[in-house]
C-alpha cells in the first residue's frame, strides 16, 4: 500500500451529484483531487472524519466564498451552505503550491477559516473559478493555476515528503526508528517538521492517516482487515483507536457505510 486516497463517505451519501477528479501528474505530491457537490435541502450538517487534510473550498451560491476547510481530530458535523454547489480542492499533506498566512496550528482549530487568512491565492484565479461554467472547466483552471506554482521542493519539503510516505508504507504506523534512518534526523526535529507543515505531530496524523487507510480497505478491498497489520495490539485497541476517531463502531460504519461504493477511483 503506498498511495493516500482519503475518503469522506457521507460527503458522497448526503449531497446531491458528487464527482471527483484526480489532477494532472505533475501535481499528484500537492493535490490528491478534485470534487464537487451540492447539500441536500436545508439540512446541510454533514459528519466530516479525520483524514490529515486541508480542502480549498469555493461555495458557488448566492454569496460566493473561498474557505480553508480543516481535518477534524474526531468525527464531527460541519455545516455547509445550502442551495448551491461547492468546489473542493483536497490538498495533500505533503502540498507546497499554497503557501498559508499563519502557523498551521492557529488555522486548524476551526472547521472552516476564510482564505484570506489562512493562505495567499491570485483574485483572477479565484474569479475564473466562479466564472466557470462546468466542473471540467474549474478542474482545468485549478490545474493550470497550481502548475504554475509549482517549485523546487525545500529540503524540510523533502523529508517531510518522506516521512509521510514512510507512515503510509507502513500502514499508518510512525516508526521513530525507520524514520530516522530514512532521514538521518532525530525524532524531535521530526516532530517540529510535521508541526510546522500540518500543524499535528506525527503520532496524531498517523492516526488520521491509518483510520482512513483502514475505511479504504473497507471500501475497495474483498479480503478482511488485519489489525496486526495496522499495529493495533488486540482486537480492543483497534475498537477503541476506531471509535475515539469516528464515534461509532467498525461494524456500525460497515452497516451504514458501505453501501456508497458508487464512486470510481
Amino acid at each position: 500500500m503506498s498511495s493516500y486516497y482519503p475518503i469522506q463517505p457521507e460527503l458522497v451519501q448526503k449531497t446531491h451529484s458528487y464527482r471527483e477528479r484526480t489532477p494532472n501528474s505533475e501535481l499528484n505530491q500537492d493535490i490528491l483531487f478534485y470534487y464537487e457537490f451540492e447539500p441536500i435541502g436545508i439540512n446541510s450538517d454533514i459528519h466530516v472524519i479525520p483524514d490529515a487534510c486541508q480542502d480549498l473550498m469555493f461555495y458557488m451560491g448566492k454569496d460566493q466564498k473561498v474557505v480553508l476547510g480543516n481535518t477534524p481530530t474526531t468525527r464531527e458535523i460541519y455545516s455547509f451552505t445550502p442551495k448551491g454547489k461547492y468546489f473542493g480542492v483536497r490538498l495533500n499533506p505533503k502540498q507546497t503550491v499554497i503557501q498559508y498566512n499563519c502557523a498551521l496550528k492557529q488555522i486548524i482549530q476551526q472547521p472552516f477559516v476564510n482564505v484570506e487568512l489562512g493562505c495567499t491565492l491570485d483574485s483572477k484565479f479565484i474569479q475564473a473559478v466562479f466564472e466557470a461554467g462546468d466542473f471540467e472547466q474549474r478542474v482545468q483552471i485549478c490545474n493550470e493555476y497550481f502548475g504554475s506554482r509549482k517549485k523546487e521542493k525545500s529540503l524540510g519539503d523533502e523529508i517531510f515528503a518522506t516521512c509521510f510516505d514512510s507512515i503510509i508504507e507502513n500502514y499508518g504506523l510512525f516508526l521513530p526508528d525507520v524514520i530516522q534512518h530514512k532521514t538521518g534526523y532525530s525524532e524531535r526535529y521530526i516532530r517540529e517538521l510535521f508541526y510546522k507543515k500540518t500543524g499535528f505531530g506525527p503520532k496524531k496524523l498517523s492516526k488520521f492517516i491509518r483510520i482512513q487507510l483502514l475505511l479504504q480497505h473497507f471500501s475497495f478491498e474483498e479480503t478482511p482487515v488485519n489489525i496486526d497489520q495496522y499495529g493495533y495490539y488486540d482486537p480492543s485497541h483497534y475498537y477503541k483507536e476506531f471509535k475515539s476517531l469516528l464515534v461509532i463502531t467498525p461494524a456500525e460504519y460497515i452497516k451504514e457505510f458501505l453501501g456508497w461504493k458508487n464512486i470510481k477511483r
